[in-house]
């Protein structure tokens, strides 16, 4: 234990920098963001004449975020589809939420979640609406990440003397969130206009070694706006904890699907520092009828992002999953996964990652692999 909170405190260190602006700093009316990804893998193995592995697998995930004074909504699809020689499988999820807020300058809402999902060979799709209340916001403060990595990259080029205040930083921060704005204003050749705006805002800080940021500078601009050898990883920050009812309105066999059940989740994303990313997420619900709080369903998890260079971040996540009937044992399920993306270009990543898991007493289950990822945007 004494060696995992060393090694904690040293990392915490290490990421620690002397910037005028932190992540919390990054406050905008409206914030969104938008993923797709791909990665996928395969396996082959033989003996002799004889195939003794044929595996390939396949992950797709879809990611879109808005959030505004007014209401925000997320959607959330994750798709895993493989092969175990002539096996096939399959598991797709989409998980939907809206959320009204009351007043404006208060983070009270009204909330309505679907999840639909179907898996392998079952004969429906499981859909489950929940619709509730909360309390909270999440802010999406890539766009100051970014920010940040243009002016590491001008201090060290010695393009500017030092770091810039925090009021310019978030004005550069702004511009590069209205980056689909100057393209509807000048078509094709926005990127000038973009990157003049972004110069402007350095020059008032009075902190450039020239007049102006010269080619260089707009080339790291060119890098880490538009990920040309390096990527800038998602920065959020904020919470909100809900309540509701849950309707199940199918399942995957068919089946009845029961009462409602009183439903309640929570989340926390908080960046440590420019390269330290910790995201958490807890549900937990039971019937609202005989066996209220006697059959119980707990899932959470949380995931850590470290970011070693601007090619190289380490992904890691741990999953528990509880489920308590009324009558039996309750069985639980661990699953811990860690990787490595190494940064190759044009969006594409060579990952390498392990995954080790349990279920109730059955034994464990480690797997390792070597793929692709690539980012679409």
């Amino acid at each position: 234990m004494k060696k995992f909170l060393l090694s904690f405190v040293i990392i915490f260190s290490l990421t620690v920098n002397a910037q005028n602006v932190s992540v919390t700093d990054y406050r905008v009316p409206i914030s969104k963001a938008q993923t797709l990804r791909f990665n996928g893998s395969w396996n082959w193995g033989q003996t002799g004449d004889n195939v003794t592995a044929n595996n390939a697998t396949a992950n797709l995930l879809y990611k879109i975020f808005y959030s505004s004074l007014p209401l925000a909504w997320d959607v959330n699809v994750a798709a895993t589809g493989g092969k175990n020689k002539a096996d096939l499988n399959h598991n797709i999820r989409i998980d939907t939420r809206f959320r009204k807020y009351i007043w404006e300058d208060r983070d009270r809402f009204g909330l309505a979640q679907l999840i639909a999902q179907h898996a392998n060979f079952y004969k429906s799709v499981a859909v489950d609406l929940t619709v509730g209340f909360g309390f909270g916001r999440y802010i999406n403060a890539t766009a100051l990440a970014k920010a940040v990595r243009i002016e590491e990259h001008l201090i060290k080029d010695g393009i500017i003397t030092g770091y810039l205040p925090k009021e310019i930083m978030i004005n550069i921060a702004n511009i590069i969130e209205r980056e689909s704005e100057f393209f509807n204003v000048y078509g094709d050749t926005y990127q000038t206009y973009w990157y003049d705006a972004i110069e402007q805002e350095i020059i008032k800080a009075d902190e450039l070694e020239h007049d102006n940021v010269g080619s260089l500078g707009i080339l790291r601009m060119q890098q880490v706006l538009l990920g040309i050898n390096e990527r800038v990883n998602e920065r959020f920050f904020g919470w909100d904890v809900s309540a509701g009812i849950l309707f199940p309105l199918s399942t995957f066999d068919k089946s009845p699907v029961g009462n409602p059940n009183l439903t309640i989740q929570a989340r926390y994303s908080f960046p440590i520092s420019w390269r330290t990313q910790i995201n958490a997420i807890a549900r937990a619900f039971t019937p609202l009828d005989s066996v209220f709080f006697k059959d119980i369903t707990v899932q959470t998890g949380v995931d850590f992002i470290y970011e070693f260079s601007n090619r190289i971040n380490f992904v890691s996540g741990y999953r528990y999953g509880l489920v308590k009937p009324a009558i039996g044992s309750a069985i639980s399920e661990h699953n811990f996964n860690a990787s490595f993306w190494y940064y190759l270009e044009n969006n594409i990543y060579l990952t390498i990652s392990g995954n080790l898991s349990k279920q109730g007493n059955n034994p464990r289950i480690l797997t390792t692999q070597v793929g692709l990822q690539y980012n679409l945007f």
